[in-house]
């Protein structure tokens, strides 16, 4: 392992992290809750530590590969760690909608039944190591379709990752530790996914789970931080930014696509949440070369 850096890259729409890749060489990444906007993948090349996770706790050791969705609470203490964290924004590559590509959804990210990690053998570790030194070649030297190729890379990486923990036996969530609420924020997710385009409200997330709007808006305020209308806008946003991207579709399309009844409606809610308009979204995009993280800020600490 290199000693400790991280290369960022930032979409130039938004200043948002589009990309990093970080190599530590202790704790103090993850030492305090986490709750982060992006995906994470961690590697543990060295050391080994406790990691705390939807109401679990677990050790973790070199091998071990940790796995988190967006806004997914997790700490990790262990002063002997080293290794490499990759995080990605839903905007640079989004695991749901690229499902039938890379099937991890549920598998690496957001098993309702197993730990967010499992540990590879080590006669298996290679290939993964391999892709995670391509991805640091290509963070530090760039070029052209420089979004393009790390996305390949990350997508070898994640289908590697599957491979590898079908040829063992994962590590199980502890008995005791399957709480009602754990369970219950793994179905709010998934529902979340399936009916945000259709259900914007607290109270029909609550209904499709049968729960109390009071009783589900305080687990979820309480494990995450954040109140179940900003989970919900969250994903809302991350949609209408991919379709204002990646589209050629009209406002007035989107907007009824994603639920609501007019454009305006529509506009209003986006420009509340980003502060910007969403053609003015759009065009600051198309503003950009090919439209790619290309000309992203390039950082090395």
């Amino acid at each position: 392992m290199k000693t400790e850096s991280a290369m960022i890259l930032r979409n130039p729409a938004d200043g948002e992290l589009g990309f990093r890749i970080i190599h530590f060489e202790d704790d103090k990444h993850f030492n305090e809750v986490q709750r982060a906007p992006y995906f994470s993948i961690i590697l543990v090349s060295e050391g080994d530590g406790e990691l705390q996770a939807d109401f679990a706790a677990y050790h973790i050791s070199k091998g071990a590969l940790v796995f988190f969705s967006p806004f997914q609470p997790f700490m990790i203490n262990g002063t002997t760690l080293k290794g490499v964290m990759i995080n990605f924004h839903p905007d640079f590559f989004c695991i749901f909608r690229h499902q039938n590509e890379v099937a991890c959804d549920g598998i690496l990210f957001d098993h309702p039944n197993n730990a967010p990690f499992f540990n590879m053998p080590e006669n298996e570790s290679a290939t993964i190591y391999s892709i995670i030194e391509q991805i640091t070649a290509e963070m530090s030297f760039g070029g052209l379709a420089q979004q393009d190729l790390l996305i390949a890379y990350l997508k070898i990486l994640l289908i590697g990752a599957i491979r590898i923990k079908f040829l063992k036996n994962t590590t199980s969530l502890p008995l005791d530790q399957g709480t009602a609420d754990a369970n219950l924020l793994r179905r709010l997710k998934r529902m979340i996914e399936l009916h945000f385009k259709t259900k914007h409200s607290v109270g029909e997330y609550a209904e499709l789970l049968n729960i109390p709007t009071k009783t589900l808006g305080r687990i979820v305020k309480n494990h995450f931080q954040r109140t179940l209308t900003e989970i919900i806008a969250e994903r809302i946003v991350m949609e209408a930014k991919r379709e204002l991207n990646f589209t050629s579709k009209t406002l007035k399309e989107i907007a009824y696509d994603l639920g609501f009844n007019d454009e305006y409606h529509f506009s209003r809610y986006f420009k509340n949440k980003i502060k910007v308009s969403p053609q003015s979204f759009r065009n600051s995009l198309r503003n950009v070369h090919d439209r790619s993280l290309t000309s992203g800020i390039l950082q090395n600490a």
